[in-house]
């Protein structure tokens, strides 16, 4: 199925020179070398896992030739190598990943191959789940239109990731906002063995119309065809008329992955896609345009096999990668300084922590421009359901704080996205109950980011929520997530129990490199009261603080817990028992500096936290003290948490039994203290 020289299809009518066609025609066959060469790589055992993308060469070339390399950013997903190879990354820089080699620019050596990342060519990290790139591009979109600059985020997938709710909620907030984002669906009918029939009920261009913005199919198999749809697109955007959605038709001739039997596919279908060819097409369009010959057919496949042969000759002698370890986080923490003397309330005007916390944000967000604060419910005239918010976007603009769909995955996708593009994202879920949508963009994504990109990107993103229970807020406002995410590496988890502290955590938290999951308990929004400094105020992440002192047994806590457990050891005080208070404050990194510390003071130990005490977080302090100071303790150590129940019942009186308190907290010291 030949393009034929048709004057609407002239390549010249499109603004494409011959120069610049034919180095398309030269790219699209280089790709295809590519695939064949890491096939034939992978059944001599040299590669252990290569992706397919044979097939695809115009839908990929079409697309990425629309882009301005100068101002423009990419999302590519892990079939996209002829859109790798259009914007400029490097034929050795492939092969480097194909080996998993240290100066791999996507992962080094973390990621399987064709993950593309490349910081210089503002080609955003990919990972394997599906789908989680497009709330990525939505955020980078944002940011570049907040500012002013003239980039247009371009971000490709399968049709086997339109039925993902990352895809829905991206297309949805681009919509919304009228972002300058093009999406591009390479449809090649599978999604590894599922046939289109069963992964697409409707039409997906009919689907993405329905969330505001121009959708268009095209033959994906005609470069020039999607190349002007694509360039129409990415000027649409430009302009300021929003998102463009972009579905091209294709097939890819070989199997999913090298680990696919491809099976499925009936030979017949195959080989009528394979007829239509989209170098083959392209090929009979430049004869007929008299711009190739047969001996110039030759000399660009013969030099596309040669420099594919030399990049793979000088990646695979590169070193291979040696340290596991790195890059894990952009700021690794490790406090070295045991605490040893009672946390000092530093001076200032009393107020309760949701107070402490709105006066944060309009400090930070005057002092760091770059900071953008959002979620559901956050703007003014609301201004939180907790009133935190108030005065944010009448303050700073409703660029800069506002609200958006309810949609979590996508609030915290958008931030990823936008800390990429140089924001410094605030991400607020509502309640720590909802956070669960997200699990995926904070634990795959977020966390992970620095780490595959082998520290190309860091993800300085702030994710805040409120959390807990004692609030009759019944199963699904009093949750407690914190064990979930500090089992993460990548991630910071703080979690204050004072208004000084909450502000000053959530100060370093903005100005940290890393993503940082901010819960504050609900319990003490209005509970706890304290001095707070007006301006700057720090509060460092991975340092506990000593509250209380005392000889006879140390109580480890955090949140409202260490509240709680503040009040419970000046009581015990009066009955002659000594508890010392050490609040944690960060639980990930974990200050084991100053747990050790305080277990070789008082070498009993009691810990307090309002989660689940099964695979809570007081579990993992209980082990580390266990097989790092054993010799010191002189009892058991000793948690006290919720019993087993999915979440704190709304009833008072149910509440009241199953959620920890300062009776029952003095109850277990006094216990241990007589052990």
């Amino acid at each position: 199925m030949a393009i034929g020289i048709d004057p609407i299809q002239n390549h010249l009518d499109l603004g494409i020179s011959d120069d610049v066609l034919l180095d398309m025609y030269r790219t699209m066959v280089l790709a295809r070398r590519v695939d064949d060469r890491m096939w034939a790589l992978n059944r001599q055992g040299r590669a252990p896992f290569v992706v397919s993308s044979s097939g695809h060469e115009a839908s990929q070339v079409g697309t990425a030739a629309a882009l301005d390399k100068r101002h423009d950013w990419a999302l590519p997903y892990y079939r996209d190598v002829g859109v790798a190879l259009t914007l400029g990354l490097t034929l050795e820089e492939l092969f480097l990943g194909v080996f998993s080699k240290e100066a791999d620019p996507n992962s080094g050596g973390r990621q399987m191959p064709n993950h593309w990342s490349h910081p210089g060519l503002r080609m955003f990290s990919h990972s394997s789940p599906i789908g989680t790139q497009f709330p990525h591009a939505v955020g980078i979109a944002y940011e570049l239109s907040r500012r002013g600059d003239p980039g247009v985020t371009m971000v490709w997938g399968g049709e086997g990731s339109t039925s993902e709710g990352d895809f829905h909620e991206a297309l949805n907030l681009a919509g919304t906002r009228r972002l300058p984002v093009v999406f591009v669906i390479e449809n090649n009918q599978y999604a590894i063995s599922v046939p289109l029939v069963h992964e697409v009920a409707g039409d997906l261009t009919e689907r993405a119309r329905g969330y505001g913005m121009h959708s268009e199919a095209v033959d994906g198999n005609d470069v020039l065809e999607v190349y002007r749809v694509a360039s129409e697109a990415v000027s649409r955007a430009r302009a300021g008329g929003g998102p463009s959605f972009i579905e091209c038709k294709t097939y890819r001739h070989y199997a999913h992955t090298s680990e696919d039997d491809d099976k499925y596919r009936p030979v017949e279908e195959i080989e009528l896609w394979r007829k239509r060819d989209p170098i083959g097409n392209l090929r009979q369009y430049l004869i007929e345009s008299r711009l190739l010959d047969q001996d110039s057919e030759v000399a660009v496949d013969t030099e596309a096999v040669e420099t594919v042969s030399a990049a793979v000759k000088a990646a695979e002698a590169s070193p291979d990668p040696t340290d596991p370890l790195a890059f894990v986080y952009a700021k690794p923490i490790e406090n070295q300084d045991p605490v040893g003397a009672v946390a000092v309330e530093p001076p200032g005007d009393e107020m309760n922590m949701v107070t402490a916390i709105n006066r944060a944000l309009h400090e930070i967000m005057a002092a760091i421009p770059e900071t953008l604060f959002f979620g559901e419910d956050v703007a003014d005239p609301k201004g939180g359901v907790f009133k935190h918010a108030v005065g944010l976007s009448n303050a700073f603009g409703a660029d800069r704080c506002f609200n958006t769909p309810l949609a979590e995955s996508s609030i915290v996708g958008a931030a990823i996205g936008m800390g990429a593009a140089g924001a410094r994202p605030i991400a607020e879920i509502q309640f720590a109950d909802y956070i669960h949508p997200a699990f995926d963009q904070i634990v795959s994504e977020a966390a992970r980011l620095h780490y595959r990109s082998g520290g190309g990107w860091n993800c300085p993103i702030v994710i805040r929520t409120p959390y807990g229970g004692g609030v009759h807020g019944a199963l699904y406002h009093s949750q407690s997530v914190e064990a979930f995410y500090a089992h993460v590496p990548g991630l910071k988890v703080v979690i204050p129990s004072t208004p000084a502290d909450a502000k000053g955590l959530l100060w370093s938290a903005v100005e940290d490199p890393d993503p940082v999951l901010v819960l504050e308990p609900k319990k003490l929004y209005r509970l706890g009261k304290g001095p707070v400094p007006a301006g700057p105020h720090r509060v460092p992440i991975g340092v506990a603080a000593l509250r209380r002192t005392g000889r006879d047994l140390t109580i480890i806590a955090y949140g409202a817990m260490a509240y709680l457990a503040v009040e419970a050891s000046d009581r015990l005080a009066e009955e002659g028992i000594g508890a010392e208070v050490l609040d944690l404050r960060t639980l990930r990194p974990l200050d084991w500096v100053s747990v050790e510390a305080a277990v070789k003071r008082t070498s009993k130990v009691l810990i307090v936290h309002e989660d689940n005490e099964f695979g809570g977080f007081g579990a993992e302090v209980s082990a580390q003290i266990a097989e790092k100071t054993f010799e010191w303790l002189d009892a058991p150590v000793r948690r006290y948490a919720s019993p087993e129940v999915p979440a704190f019942p709304y009833s008072s009186s149910l509440e009241d039994q199953v959620y920890p308190s300062v009776e029952g907290i003095m109850n277990r010291a006094r216990l241990l203290a007589e052990y």
